[in-house]
């Protein structure tokens, strides 16, 4: 991967190639828009805003240009743009601006919680809106393929179909960031990645956001809704921070890396380890574990 990062930092024309060709990939493999998105943070970081946004416009005409070709609808495009291109780019300048990739994490946080306030002010009854579509789109082709589906579980899945959402988009966007971010470390700045990471750290207002949704939650009940939804975001951002300290802990205690490779094991096999992570996160807005664990070695 990371030659793939020294072949676009040769120039503005390698740059451009290479986001054309990912972006071209990507078309028939989603993942290849991750290098995609990366590429164009990578620009913009390390070159100008200015240089970004061209990189940026040739990945997108790219691809909805041969999406168009080959679908006959751009609007596939667009969601690819959305996905990858367009809100990375946009963090990529505040952590350009800011030096800051506590910073970027929140303007996406911000950004999808803006999103899934006005889906829900739009949408009356979102859950009846995702098993309409899903019997809309899914369904035909499933029923078509003879593949069973229970009616009554995509009704229970429906219901956490917006939070899962906001919850993809936030690990997805941040985590090309990081990729971008550790690409410039390893070319210009080697080591500083790490530092970087390890000093990731939201403000407090999202730990007493995360508390007043809680709250809220409790005294609503558990049904989902917005502020079931608004957690969700709240618990990806933290859990970022809980990443960090977990880093930072082996780091300094020394400790064998296969602690964090199970700690990802863990995070893919089960999605809940996010919540101790989160955790982990909201406490240390107040004790600080990575100040303490510094203090310790001293």
């Amino acid at each position: 991967m990371l030659g793939i990062a020294n072949f676009a930092m040769k120039g503005p024309l390698q740059a451009n190639i290479a986001v054309v060709l990912f972006s071209a990939l990507s078309v028939f493999l989603a993942p290849f828009g991750i290098l995609v998105g990366a590429i164009i943070a990578l620009v913009t970081l390390r070159v100008s805003v200015t240089e970004g946004f061209k990189t940026l416009a040739w990945g997108v005409v790219s691809h909805v240009a041969l999406t168009l070709m080959i679908s006959g609808s751009y609007f596939p495009a667009i969601i690819s743009v959305i996905e990858y291109m367009l809100p990375v780019w946009v963090m990529a300048i505040v952590l350009r601006q800011t030096n800051s990739l506590a910073m970027a994490l929140q303007l996406a946080m911000i950004f999808v919680g803006v999103v899934v306030i006005g889906f829900h002010l739009v949408i009356d009854n979102p859950t009846e809106w995702w098993v309409a579509q899903f019997n809309l789109y899914v369904a035909p082709m499933l029923e078509a393929s003879q593949v069973p589906f229970d009616a009554e579980l995509i009704s229970n899945l429906a219901q956490m179909v917006t939070m899962l959402m906001a919850v993809f988009m936030i690990i997805l966007w941040f985590s090309i960031l990081v990729v971008a971010r550790w690409w410039q470390s390893e070319l210009y700045h080697p080591g500083q990645f790490k530092t970087d990471f390890y000093e990731l750290a939201l403000p407090r207002s999202t730990a007493y956001m995360a508390i007043a949704l809680a709250v809220i939650g409790l005294v609503n009940g558990a049904e989902p809704g917005v502020t079931y939804d608004l957690s969700g975001i709240i618990i990806a951002g933290l859990m970022f921070q809980g990443l960090a300290i977990a880093h930072q802990t082996v780091a300094i205690k020394q400790l064998h890396s296969a602690w964090l490779v199970g700690l990802y094991i863990l995070l893919f096999l089960f999605p809940q380890a996010m919540l101790i992570l989160a955790t982990i996160g909201l406490v240390d807005s107040w004790i600080d574990f990575r100040n303490r664990w510094d203090n310790e070695e001293l």
